[in-house]
This record gives structure tokens, sequence and C-alpha cells, in this order.
């Protein structure tokens, strides 16, 4: 319930950011600026507080978080926010491989199998996007979309590993933002003219992309990552692209085809299947 919580919470951020004026360094810097302390506060009241152990454990994985955001927020700039999201949710398919060397995890056949099902439905609505209706430079938008899938890859073994061996979520959190303070404030001090110009709508939107795809969106991932498979909880997150084509469409009026209907389907059935097969991890210790 967590990981799907934090699917649903991660959908709608791709709709803030389309509804924004700022540039995408301004927007990068201004959303982990405010994010910061929040978690440094939440990290004090329940977890282990921040300490140099912890921005030790957190500094690596906060650089490709970092690329990952900065990536796909731009990404979105470029085209359609159903080819965005589902190309930069590929995760999966690179865990199917590499979770069994790296993370010691058993991928079953059933797991595989319920697999495919699913990327036979991300296929569908990939190739039913309207592309072009896709702002700006499509091809460009698709490859930064694929750069965030590599990155966010990378973060999010790292970050597995990190809850594995028992690190407070809200501590590592803390040195993961800390981390992307820095590099985006550096990217916006030399990419970005409109740092203090964001518009009412945009503070509020920034708000409420701190809250929701933020604070409660990585928080519940990197929570259950104690306790899911990372090829189960990377599959699940399968589901955000689904999500987030049909609030655009609800809410920008980007066009759904009727291939990406039918794909959106077919995702979740193979959704399903991933999650029946798969069995509860139970973790040595107490984790938090």
């Amino acid at each position: 319930m967590a990981c799907w919580t934090a699917v649903v919470a991660w959908a709608i951020g791709p709709v803030f950011i389309a509804k924004m004026s700022a540039s995408m360094p301004t927007i990068v810097m201004w959303r982990q600026l405010m994010w910061l302390p929040v978690l440094w506060s939440l990290a004090r009241t329940f977890g282990d507080g921040f300490t140099r152990r912890h921005l030790a454990v957190a500094w690596k994985p906060g650089i490709f978080f970092s690329l990952s955001a900065i990536t796909g927020f731009w990404s979105y700039d470029h085209t359609t926010i159903a080819n965005a999201t589902l190309l930069s949710s590929l995760t999966p398919a690179v865990l199917l491989f590499a979770a069994p060397r790296i993370l010691g995890e058993k991928v079953t056949l059933s797991r595989v199998l319920y697999s495919l099902v699913a990327f036979a439905g991300v296929a569908g609505v990939i190739f039913g996007a309207e592309i072009s209706e896709a702002p700006g430079n499509a091809l460009f938008g698709d490859g930064l979309a694929l750069t965030n899938m590599v990155m966010w890859t990378i973060y999010f073994i790292a970050a597995k590993k990190a809850r594995d061996e028992g690190i407070n979520t809200w501590s590592f959190l803390t040195g993961v933002c800390l981390i992307n303070c820095i590099v985006s404030t550096a990217l916006a001090t030399i990419a970005s003219d409109d740092v203090w110009q964001l518009t009412r709508t945009d503070w509020l939107l920034l708000v409420a992309m701190t809250v929701i795809p933020g604070t409660i969106g990585h928080y519940l991932i990197t929570w259950s990552a104690r306790y899911l498979d990372a090829t189960v909880s990377s599959l699940i997150t399968l589901a955000g692209p689904v999500l987030s084509t049909a609030l655009a469409f609800a809410f920008l009026g980007q066009n759904v085809a009727v291939a990406q209907m039918v794909g959106g389907v077919v995702v979740l059935i193979g959704l399903g299947g991933v999650i029946m097969s798969a069995r509860p991890r139970v973790p040595n210790v107490p984790a938090s």
C-alpha cells in the first residue's frame, strides 16, 4: 500500500510541472530548497537526526537523484507527459536483469512473465502517444526521459541497499536532498534567468510538489524498499505513467489514443500478476 500510494503521488507531479511558467532549473532548485527544511525537521523528529554518517551514505545516491530530477523535469518541456513518464519508467526492465546479481534477489519465472505483460502494455501506450503534438523537440525530450530512467535506476539500487542496511528513511532522504540543493542551485545560477520571477501559481504548485510527490511519494517508496524486492516495487511504478497520462488528458487536454487506453489496462493486469506472485520480505531488524 505504501508503494502504491507513492506511485499515485508521483503521478500527480508531471501535471504540476506542466502548469508552471518557470524554467526547469528554477523549478528544480526551489523544489529542493523548500524540501530540505521539511526533511531535516522530520529526520530530527521521527528519524535518527542528520549526521556525517547519514551524509556519507546519501551523497552518492543524491548525485544520481539530482541528475534524474533535472533530466526528468526537463523532458516534460520537450515531449508528451505520456512519453516522458513511460520512457523514464523502464527501470523494472533493467532491474529484472540487475537485481539477481547486484541485490541478490530471486526473480521467478512467473514474475518475468507478468512483467512481460506489463511491458507490452507500456509499449502500447508509448506507440499510441501523439508524438506530433509534443512541445519542442520530441526526440530530444525522449532522450532526456531515457537518461532520467538510467539515473533513477542507479539511485533506486543505491537507496535499496541503504535501506537494507538499516538507515532511517527520513535521515537518508535529508542527505539526498542536501546534495540535490547543491547541484540544482549551481545549475539554476548558471542556466536560469527567472529564479526570482515565479508567479503566485508557481509558488503554490511548488508547495504542492514538495508535499505530495516529494515528501509523501519519496518517503513511502523509500520506506517500502525495506519490505519489497526491488523488482516488485519498481514494477508497481509502471502504474504511474498510466495515471499521469489520464491526468494529462483530464487537466492538460493532451490527447489519449485508444492504443494508450488499452495499453494502460494491460499494464495494470500485468502488475496485478506481479503483486499476486510476490512474497513480502521480512527484514532482520525493525525498520523506520
